[in-house]
Parts: structure tokens; sequence; C-alpha cells
């Protein structure tokens, strides 16, 4: 294997001659990257394993999805397990479509097609993945970005985290902080949480009411506050902080 000494995150892929491989750095490992244009300008870009030695995943861009590509192929890396083999990710469909966090909808139930597949979409993009380690994610105004994970050792968190940096590059601006308010943890009894000193409302049986909520953005971010008004302050905050609007402006769909 070539030394790769051109760190990916500054790479032009436009640059790059025909059919010739180079080999690309990331912070968790290489990144192996050929530009074919016999049949059409497309470039694809293999990425291997934590340890290096197996691939990971390999994914084609087209031309319109160059800018693209180097952050994308970086987040993969990222994500990549330390080690790969020639079967099918381990990652349930369902889970994946359940931890992503660029969706604005966690309902159970989701519908799955004939294939196994599952899709969803955010403002501006939609994503579907595919049991056998496919993803495909578009975006309303053209560029698209499509691929494969190879390897067992794919699991849901993995598999979302990648869908998830896909969708954060195609999804329209808003989308991108996009927050939700989860439910208080509720009434529970203290010997059932261990370490537990809060007060708050005793009711029959000992249980203790515990309002504590939490709300995250589909930027990653995350917080838990003493109560459900809270926490959906907190998160009208970051929504400001993070796009630079007006206290009180109306946030994104499905946040």
């Amino acid at each position: 294997m070539s030394p790769a000494r051109t760190p990916l995150d500054a790479a032009d892929l436009s640059t790059l001659p025909d059919r010739q491989r180079a080999w690309f750095t990331t912070a968790r490992g290489p990144v192996l990257v050929c530009r074919y244009t016999r049949h059409g300008d497309f470039t694809r870009a293999a990425v291997r394993c934590g340890n290096g030695r197996a691939r990971a995943a390999l994914l084609t861009f087209h031309l319109d999805a160059y800018p693209l590509a180097p952050a994308w192929l970086a987040a993969i890396a990222e994500a990549a397990p330390e080690s790969a083999d020639r079967c099918r990710p381990s990652a349930s469909m369902v889970s994946v479509r359940l931890l992503a966090r660029m969706t604005p909808d966690k309902r159970n139930g989701i519908p799955r097609l004939s294939d196994g597949s599952v899709g969803w979409s955010m403002p501006g993009a939609t994503a579907r993945v595919w049991p056998d380690g496919r993803l495909e994610l578009r975006s309303t105004t053209g560029p698209g970005l499509a691929g494969r994970l190879e390897g067992s050792q794919w699991d849901h968190f993995q598999v979302a985290a990648v869908a998830d940096a896909g969708l954060r590059l195609l999804c329209a601006h808003e989308a991108r902080h996009m927050t939700r308010t989860g439910e208080p943890a509720g009434w529970h009894r203290p010997y059932d949480r261990p370490g537990n000193t809060m007060v708050g409302r005793e009711r029959k049986g000992g249980q203790m009411y515990d309002g504590s909520t939490t709300a995250s953005c589909s930027c990653g971010w995350s917080t838990t506050s003493p109560s459900q008004l809270g926490a959906r302050a907190r998160a009208e905050q970051h929504r400001r902080e993070a796009t630079g609007s007006a206290p009180g402006a109306d946030q994104p769909p499905g946040a």
C-alpha cells in the first residue's frame, strides 16, 4: 500500500488523473480514491477498517458530489469498525432509522419495503439503507451520495452515524439544527435508581416524580434539564445560537 500523505479534507477529487489511484489520510485511517472517466465521470473510493487491513466501505461519487465526498469519506472512516469481513452488516434497518439523529420522526412501526430497506427524509434530502449495507442519500437539488458498507462488524450505531453525516451534507440549511424534546423520566421508586438523591413529589407507594427531560438536536447537541419546560427552553436557545435566529422564531418542521 502506498503511503498516504495528503489529508482527505483538503482533497479536490476533480484534479485526480483519470484511472489513477491516490491514498489520503484521515484521523482514523487511510482512504483510497480512484477517478474513472471511461464510461462516465465518477470517482470510486474505498475506506479501510480501523486496523487498515480490510476494506470496510466502497463508495461511488458522480461529478456533482465531488465537493461533498471528502467530508463524507472522513465521516465513514471515523465510524468504520476496527475489522471487516466479507459478510453483510449486522445492523437492523429499523434500529438504524430510530438511532439516526437526522430525522424528525421517531415513531415505532417504521415501514419497510419488500427488500428490507428503510427510508426517511429531512427537509431537502432523503435516505435509504438496505440490509446488505447499501446506502443511498439524495438531495432535492441534485447531488447524491451512494455506496456499500462491508463487513458484519458494522452495527446500528455506526450505520446511523454514516447516514447522519451524509444527510447533514445534503439537507437544507435549517434542517441541520432540528431539535426535539423528550418525555420526563416520570414516576419511580427511589430504590430502583441507586444513588438517586432527588427530592420531588411523592405519591402512594413511595414513588417519586422525576421531571428531568432530554433535549437534542440533529447536529449532535444534547442536554438534560430538570423539567420538560426547561428542556424546551434550552432547545430553543440552542437553535437561536446555532442559526442566529431571533427569539421566538418558528423552528423548522419536525422539531
